[in-house]
């Protein structure tokens, strides 16, 4: 096939001038003219947000504490480049043949340093054809139209074709998406039985604790793991396996070892840092957490909430100067976002607690909760617990019920916040108390949950809308509550007839499902149900 490559628009990624020059000059050999370059990965981030691109060529090192491959994770992670991006890796190191291997989020391709313009050319080439081949699926999927996209890969695995087992990957991937898990299940042992590749054992694996078949999972990530050490994504599957089963020392152990095997991979050190605070690890979760600091340091996506686990972990430890240190750092790397100040004050007023400097402490406290007030800042959990800490440290008993029973309702279904909520309670001597008070929201969300679900099934569809969207907008951050809503308004839409005002709810509940777990089952269902009132009314999803 003639690829015009005049047409393609190519962004460079290298830290040496004299490399991207050098890039460049070999793309305009064979005609490519549309060609922007960056020198670091928040560059590359900042153009790519800016604009799409066809094809990224992009270096291994990058010289700013970030190699390409933790940039190709952010990028894919948060869909800043499309399905039909070209993402081409260049290293002079044969060890990256290992790498590649490991990732779950691999590039197109990869190349090893020398190499020809022809030979650039003729994997450029080769990719641009798959993308083409793939271009119908690609286009429904971005039109959210994944019911035609999954009947089109069913067509397509019909036929003898060079891109069968991807076809089969992706329909493995739409099926999960649209909550069919037998069928995704199917797709997954049907590869495994061709070829063991470690992405089709993962998917079953995945299928299983989906189905709440924990030890299957277990079992199989373990033949996974022995077999190809090196595949760092079933290490954290594992360890979300073994946390399922509340093994929690067993899942900061699979952790421990991922970290060991690819220590430069954010994400799993926070889950890392995350898992050893649980279990009371604190120089685990320490380390932890001063690598994802670090590195956080040159990230696009670095958080508030990083310097926000670390000092906590260093109050834990006594370590009060380090603490005040890690709150100035995080001012200054935010530059002073209400977001950076509210964090920094709620965790100074905590040190200065412990230090014994009432004055100080009382003062971060007022800081923290008019930054809040001045802002709506919506907290994280762990820094929604530590400000009710330290307002009951100053007697501000009302506010500090208030946050928890904020936090509860919000995450009733939550086992791990429950724990918390009451050990902080028994903390400042109300543990009774609080357990009235916790236990009472989770008993009292409970049954409102099961009086919508049971309108719902005796046909008083208005009455199971009415009472769980009211509930959706008292309590948004409820994963449960904004589905069941959303449900709700859907299974309306299918019986009772076409309302534009319900179907913009419940997609908006959707939305904000999303932002707390996108890989929800209930999700996946739910979102499904959508696409299904949609397309029987002929309306565009």
């Amino acid at each position: 096939m003639e690829i015009n490559f005049a047409e393609k628009r190519v962004l460079i990624i290298d830290d040496h001038p004299g490399m991207r020059s050098s890039m460049r000059a070999i793309l305009s050999a064979f005609g490519v003219i549309l060609v922007e370059m960056a020198s670091t990965a928040n560059e590359a981030i900042r153009r790519l947000q800016a604009k799409p691109f066809d094809v990224i060529v992009c270096d291994y090192f990058l010289g700013d504490g970030t190699d390409g491959q933790q940039l190709l994770e952010q990028l894919r992670r948060n869909n800043v480049i499309s399905l039909s991006t070209i993402f081409i890796m260049v290293t002079a190191e044969r060890v990256y043949e290992k790498v590649v291997s490991a990732v779950e989020l691999a590039p197109d391709d990869y190349l090893i340093k020398p190499f020809s313009g022809e030979v650039l050319r003729s994997r450029l080439e080769r990719l641009m054809s798959k993308k083409l081949a793939f271009a119908p699926i690609y286009k429904l999927l971005e039109d959210g139209k994944l019911a035609e996209a999954t009947q089109l890969c069913k067509e397509l695995t019909k036929h003898n074709n060079k891109y069968s087992i991807d076809i089969l990957r992706l329909l493995g991937e739409l099926y999960v998406t649209q909550g069919k898990f037998d069928e995704a299940q199917d797709i997954y042992q049907q590869v495994v039985n061709m070829r063991a590749v470690p992405w089709a054992r993962m998917g079953l694996a995945t299928m299983f604790h989906y189905q709440h078949r924990h030890h299957e999972a277990e079992e199989l990530l373990e033949e996974v793991i022995d077999e190809a050490p090196e595949y760092m994504a079933a290490y954290d599957l594992l360890s979300k396996v073994c946390e399922s089963q509340e093994k929690n020392e067993r899942a900061q152990q699979v952790l421990e070892r991922a970290v060991a095997a690819s220590p430069l991979t954010v994400h799993r050190q926070k889950d890392m840092g995350q898992l050893a605070m649980r279990n009371g690890d604190m120089e685990t979760a320490e380390k932890a957490f001063v690598s994802v600091v670090e590195r956080g340091k040159t990230s696009f996506f670095r958080s508030a909430e990083d310097y926000a686990n670390l000092s906590r972990v260093q109050l834990e430890r006594g370590k009060h100067t380090e603490a005040l240190s890690t709150l100035r750092d995080v001012r200054e790397s935010f530059n002073g976002s209400p977001e950076a100040e509210f964090t920094a004050s709620v965790m100074e007023s905590l040190v200065h607690q412990k230090t014994g400097n009432t004055a100080a402490s009382a003062k971060a406290l007022e800081s923290a909760l008019e930054i809040q007030k001045t802002h709506g800042l919506k907290s994280q959990e762990d820094l929604s617990l530590d400000l009710a800490k330290a307002c009951f440290a100053h007697g501000k008993d009302d506010e500090a019920k208030s946050l928890i029973e904020n936090l509860v309702r919000n995450n009733h279904d939550s086992a791990a916040l429950i724990q918390k909520a009451k050990q902080l309670f028994n903390e400042v001597g109300k543990g009774e108390e609080g357990n009235a008070i916790v236990d009472g929201n989770v008993k009292e969300i409970i049954q409102l949950n099961n009086q919508g679900v049971m309108k719902a099934k005796e046909g008083d569809l208005d009455g199971s809308v009415q009472l769980l969207t009211e509930a959706a907008e008292k309590m948004p951050g409820n994963l449960q509550i904004i589905l069941n809503a959303a449900q709700a308004l859907l299974v309306h839409i299918d019986k009772r007839g076409w309302n534009e005002g319900y179907m913009e709810s419940a997609l908006r509940y959707i939305n904000a499902a999303r932002g707390i777990s996108v890989a929800h089952p209930k999700l996946l269902s739910v979102n499904k149900l959508a696409q299904d009132v949609t397309k029987k009314y002929g309306v565009a999803a």
